[in-house]
C-alpha cells in the first residue's frame, strides 16, 4: 500500500512540475523562447539543437556581397522576402482601396530602405564578424579543443560572436515589429483588428508552441492520472533531450555552476527522466486517477465487444464448416 501511495505522490509531483512550467510559459508567452535554451546546448549533440534555431549564426539573413570594385556590402534578401510576404499577406487579408495599397507599399519600401541603411552603417563590423565566424568553425573542424583552456576559448568566442550577431538581428526584429504596426495604421478604424497584425510564423515559433503546450498537456495528464503512460513517456522523452543539451560530464565545457552541485551524468534531470519512464511501466494512472474510469468504462467494454465479435465470428465459421461437411 505504501508503494502505491508513493508512486501516486511521485506522479502528482512530476505532473505539478510539468504543468507549472507549461502554464508559466503560456502566461509569459511574450517573454518565453526556447532559443536561449537551445543556443546554450553543449556536448557532442549540441549541433542538433543549434539546428533547431533558425539561422543561429545569421548567415541566411546577413549576406556579404562584394562589388565589382572589390568593396563589400551587407544585404538581407531573407528579411526583405519576409517583409514582402508580410505585405502580401496584409494586402490579401483586408479589403484595401487604391490609396491604402499605395500607403502599404510605401511603408514597406520605407522600412526596407531603413534596414539597408542600418546594414550599410555596420558593414565593416558584420564583415569582420563573418571572418571571425569562419575562423571559429575552422578551429572546431580541426578539433583544436583538447585542453580545458582551448575548450573555454572556443566556447567564449562562440558566445561572443552569437552576442554580436544577435544585436544586429534584434534591431531587424524591432524594425519588423514597427513595420507591422505601421501597416496596421494604414487600416481604417472599421478594418483595424484588435491588437497587432498576425505574425509570420517560423520554425522557432513552432518549437516554442510545441514546448509550451506539450509540457502543459503532459503535466495535466499526470496530475489527473489520464492517459498516464503516454504522458509519462512524452515527459521522459522531453527530459531525455534536456539531458542531451546539458550532459553532466566532467570533460564537457562549460561545467555546471558549483551551486547546482556536482554530478557525473546522473543529475536531477537524469533522475526525473528515469522516474517518468519508470511511471510509464506501472498502472499508477488507475490508482487515484481518471485512467481507472478509462480502463473500466471504455477499454474494458471495447475488449468485451471485440471478444464477443470474435466469438460470434468463430461460431459462424463453425456453422459454415458443418454445412459444408453436410453437403
Amino acid at each position: 500500500m505504501a508503494t502505491v501511495v508513493l508512486l501516486v505522490a511521485l506522479r502528482l509531483c512530476l505532473g505539478c512540475h510539468f504543468l507549472y512550467e507549461g502554464v508559466w510559459k503560456i502566461k509569459n508567452a511574450d517573454k518565453f523562447s526556447a532559443e536561449p535554451f537551445l543556443t546554450q546546448a553543449k556536448g557532442p549533440m549540441a549541433g542538433m539543437f543549434y539546428a533547431m534555431v533558425p539561422d543561429i549564426d545569421g548567415r541566411e539573413r546577413l549576406k556579404v556581397v562584394t562589388n565589382d570594385d572589390g568593396m563589400s556590402r551587407i544585404e538581407s534578401p531573407a528579411i526583405m522576402d519576409r517583409w514582402d510576404g508580410m505585405h502580401n499577406q496584409f494586402a490579401a487579408s483586408y479589403p484595401l482601396d487604391d490609396k491604402q495599397k499605395k500607403q502599404a507599399a510605401a511603408v514597406r519600401d520605407m522600412y526596407k530602405s531603413g534596414l539597408n541603411t542600418y546594414l550599410l552603417e555596420n558593414t565593416d563590423d558584420i564583415v569582420a564578424y563573418f571572418k571571425a565566424l569562419d575562423s571559429l568553425e575552422a578551429r572546431k573542424a580541426a578539433g583544436n579543443a583538447g585542453t580545458e583552456y582551448q575548450k573555454k576559448l572556443l566556447w567564449d568566442d562562440q558566445m561572443k560572436l552569437r552576442k554580436e550577431v544577435g544585436a544586429w538581428l534584434k534591431i531587424a526584429e524591432v524594425m519588423e515589429n514597427q513595420y507591422s504596426l505601421a501597416l496596421r495604421d494604414v487600416l481604417s478604424e472599421e478594418q483595424r483588428p484588435v491588437g497587432p497584425l498576425p505574425k509570420v510564423a517560423d520554425f522557432g515559433d513552432f518549437v516554442d508552441f510545441a514546448v509550451t503546450y506539450g509540457l502543459t498537456a503532459i503535466g495535466l495528464c499526470l496530475l489527473l492520472g489520464l492517459f498516464t503512460r503516454p504522458a509519462a513517456i512524452g515527459g521522459g522523452i522531453f527530459m531525455f533531450f534536456v539531458v542531451l543539451t546539458q550532459p553532466a560530464w566532467p570533460t564537457i565545457y562549460p561545467h555546471a555552476p558549483p551551486v547546482t552541485g556536482h554530478a557525473l551524468l546522473i543529475n536531477k534531470d537524469f533522475i526525473e527522466m528515469v522516474a517518468l519512464f519508470m511511471l510509464a511501466t506501472t498502472c499508477v494512472g488507475r490508482w487515484g486517477g481518471l485512467d481507472f474510469f478509462v480502463e473500466n468504462c471504455i477499454v474494458a467494454k471495447c475488449k468485451a465487444m471485440m471478444k464477443k465479435d470474435n466469438s460470434d465470428t468463430q461460431k459462424d465459421n463453425k456453422q459454415d464448416n458443418k454445412e459444408e461437411e453436410t453437403k
